[in-house]
């Protein structure tokens, strides 16, 4: 077993905190506009998901090639906007935009310079359904299909064949911008990468808006029994990729629904 029971049901917790907070501002953002004048990039649904491997390939280009050239304050320059941004979206859907940009800054700050896992963990609660809401729009159901197919076969070459996911993380850990959950306990680190939060969101909250709340809760406890099998399959103390077992889980729990 990859975790000791209580980590394991600490960051399984985190994890379905985080989708539910995601689900709820994709909730109240499928009847509402975005704040802050924002808008969904103009892509049309039929191309959406090439243009977000399109968009991860050239992240991961950039991001290498800023820690290349020792442009480390860049990034972390980018990465605080883009926490700031996000939490202060997922903010505004229970206050006023104003207040919900000053808190956004608040907790960003202590993410970023507390070093503090809780502050750590919270600001990655909030992060996630700000940055879902601003891409739902241009996907569909096949659309988001594809995107998970494709981005867990991108997931298991990169961890188990490449190990370039391996070096991003520690690269990340290294400057101190690691995006996903972490859980210390006893001794024992757990993570969980972002990626892994966002995409079983985005497939959540595109269910939410076409199919419904029952497949798009079951989808989110579809990943997260996922995650649990890794957890328990998973040795000590190895990397795995995540999002093949999140993505199984979501679509096996999706299937379930639309019979029940």
């Amino acid at each position: 077993m990859k975790y000791s029971v209580m980590t394991a049901v600490i960051i399984i917790a985190l994890f379905l905190a985080t989708q539910f907070v995601g689900l709820a501002v994709n909730h109240y953002y499928n009847s509402q506009e975005l704040p802050f004048g924002l808008k969904p990039p103009e892509v049309e649904q039929k191309f959406s998901p090439w243009f977000f491997i399109g968009a991860i390939a050239v992240v991961t280009l950039i991001f290498f090639l800023f820690k290349h050239f020792n442009l480390e304050l860049l990034l972390k320059l980018w990465f605080f906007s883009a926490f700031t941004l996000g939490i202060a979206v997922t903010l505004s859907a229970f206050v006023e935009p104003v207040f919900a940009f000053f808190a956004a800054l608040v907790i960003t700050l202590l993410r970023f310079y507390e070093h503090d896992i809780y502050t750590h963990n919270l600001a990655e609660i909030f992060l996630y359904g700000g940055i879902v809401s601003l891409f739902v729009p241009i996907l569909n159901i096949w659309g988001v299909f594809i995107l998970l197919v494709v981005i867990s076969v991108y997931d298991f070459v990169s961890v188990f064949m490449t190990k370039h996911m391996v070096r991003l993380a520690q690269m990340q850990e290294g400057l101190g911008i690691f995006t996903g959950l972490v859980v210390s306990h006893k001794n024992e680190t757990a993570i969980l990468g972002g990626g892994d939060i966002a995409f079983t969101m985005l497939f959540a909250a595109v269910l939410l808006r076409d199919f419904g709340f029952l497949p798009a809760m079951m989808a989110v406890y579809g990943a997260a029994l996922g995650l649990i099998v890794l957890i328990i399959i998973g040795e000590k103390k190895k990397f795995y990729p995540a999002m093949p077992f999140v993505t199984i889980g979501s679509l096996l729990a999706f299937g379930i629904s639309l019979i029940l």
